[in-house]
């Protein structure tokens, strides 16, 4: 008799993708710049642009893994049932989630610091200038905002709608998407303010589902 083998497969890149791209999340927002208040109009915009290469660094790092992690859950939804209408719901929410925060990420991390140095450049007034910045700051949060709920949204329909979830392989993910799902999507359209520590405190949260989802990924996988 031949004996089954029993050697364990290796993690799927898109578990490894999932746990650091979602650690990593957390990590750069930590190092997230900040523009201090009251330093006046002339004190911002060279905040602004003092901080634009941190900035710039900063969002590209988390844009790319952004990206990664759209690359895990697409790989997490073929995995759980790319036929079932709520599994690819839950992907396309999760993906125009990472859309909208990708947008929110070039204008924050982009466009705010580029702007600021032509302003001091050209000479431009605090009258002309001010509505333009005050536009961008609301596009940034409004989609920051949407992203957030998008993806919540995405971890809820994955996680809850997989006929996986009966067979134990999906459990702790349905668990974990209360809080890091629901939970976050509900934090995001309450109207808080979404500065960096509240990101960073919701992007953590989402860390554990990301974590969770790679640990099902590796489970089915085997």
């Amino acid at each position: 008799m031949i004996a089954a083998d029993r050697t364990p497969r290796s993690i799927p890149p898109a578990a490894w993708a999932l746990a650091f791209a979602g650690a990593a999340m957390v990590a750069l927002l930590f190092h997230h710049p900040v523009v201090a208040h009251g330093t006046g109009y002339a004190g911002t915009l060279a905040a602004l642009v003092r901080l634009g290469d941190r900035a710039a660094r900063v969002h590209g790092a988390l844009f790319v893994a952004c990206g990664f992690l759209l690359y895990g859950v697409i790989a997490l939804a073929q995995t759980l049932g790319p036929r079932r209408p709520a599994i690819v719901f839950g992907a396309a929410c999760h993906a125009l989630g990472c859309a909208a925060v990708g947008a929110a990420m070039l204008g924050d991390g982009f466009i705010t610091s580029r702007l600021a140095r032509v302003a001091i450049e050209q000479g431009w007034t605090h009258d002309a200038t001010a509505p333009v910045f005050a536009l961008i700051a609301i596009a940034i949060q409004v989609l920051t905002r949407a992203g957030l709920i998008g993806m919540g949204a995405g971890m809820c329909c994955l996680s809850w709608a997989s006929p996986r979830t009966a067979d134990g392989n999906c459990r702790l993910l349905a668990a974990l998407a209360l809080p890091a799902g629901l939970g976050t999507a509900l934090a995001a359209a309450s109207g808080l303010h979404l500065h960096p520590h509240a990101l960073m405190l919701l992007t953590g949260v989402q860390a554990l589902w990301y974590a969770g989802a790679a640990l099902t990924l590796w489970r089915v996988s085997r």
